[in-house]
């Protein structure tokens, strides 16, 4: 499939158009509680036409659900390796990947690995919803929006850092440099830099090392050892 532009543009589906008048059965899958919990409360106030049966840390889900909604926070490159997983799991009828980027390489990328969505942070519960909704019944889903600002509660957003900004501070807690992190997160090294100034200041540090300290120290850093079943979000 040839690349087209993404950004700035209304959501697009192609495939048929069926009925799904029950509540989608949907799995939230992402290494950090923090950003489960936060998508499953912002998806509950549309519980009428989503359940969300199961958040899943670092493994697929155990039930079946009608989407496998895939945040790549944390994931470098939109976390290919974990689609390609999900869409290969007999369990998963459909996968989207919730994203605040996305380039056009990537993007043929993430169809090729096998996503059915490719859905903006930047769209509102009742949009998520719709789109969702429009992948279960089989279409191909495209959100534009890709390069905007998400709202809600991130790793590190206590101390006041931007999405962006989290993210690229969970990327160097791994150990990625500059270079590697802005071609996870489709920026560049520069914005990358402009990313850790304002962490460090935000943090009160003056290196990568006393950042990465703050950041594994902290709670909402840190993975999820224990699955969490159910739609209700992790105490």
């Amino acid at each position: 499939m040839g690349s087209t532009g993404t950004t700035d543009r209304p959501t697009e589906s192609r495939g048929p158009k069926e009925p799904h008048a029950e509540p989608l059965r949907v799995a939230i899958v992402n290494d950090y509680e923090v950003i489960v919990a936060g998508l499953t409360a912002m998806l509950a106030p549309q519980q009428y036409r989503v359940n969300v049966i199961e958040l899943d840390v670092r493994k697929n889900p155990d039930r079946n659900v009608d989407v496998a909604l895939f945040d790549s926070y944390g994931q470098p490159g939109l976390g290919l390796h974990r689609v390609r997983s999900l869409a290969a799991d007999e369990g998963v009828g459909s996968v989207a990947i919730y994203t605040w980027s996305l380039s056009n390489a990537s993007r043929d990328a993430a169809l090729a690995a096998g996503a059915r969505g490719l859905i903006a942070k930047t769209l509102g519960a009742e949009q998520l919803v719709t789109a969702l909704r429009a992948v279960a019944r089989g279409e191909i889903v495209e959100s534009g929006g890709f390069r905007g600002q998400g709202t809600g509660e991130w790793p590190g957003s206590k101390w006041g850092l931007t999405a962006r900004e989290s993210e690229a501070l969970a990327l160097v807690a791994t150990g990625m440099p500059n270079k590697a992190i802005a071609e996870a997160l489709f920026v560049s090294e520069n914005t990358v830099r402009t990313h850790l100034k304002a962490v460090f200041r935000k943090l009160g540090v003056t290196n990568r090392s006393q950042a990465v300290a703050r950041a594994l120290g902290d709670e909402s850093f840190a993975t999820r050892t224990s699955d969490v079943k159910g739609g209700s979000p992790p105490a």
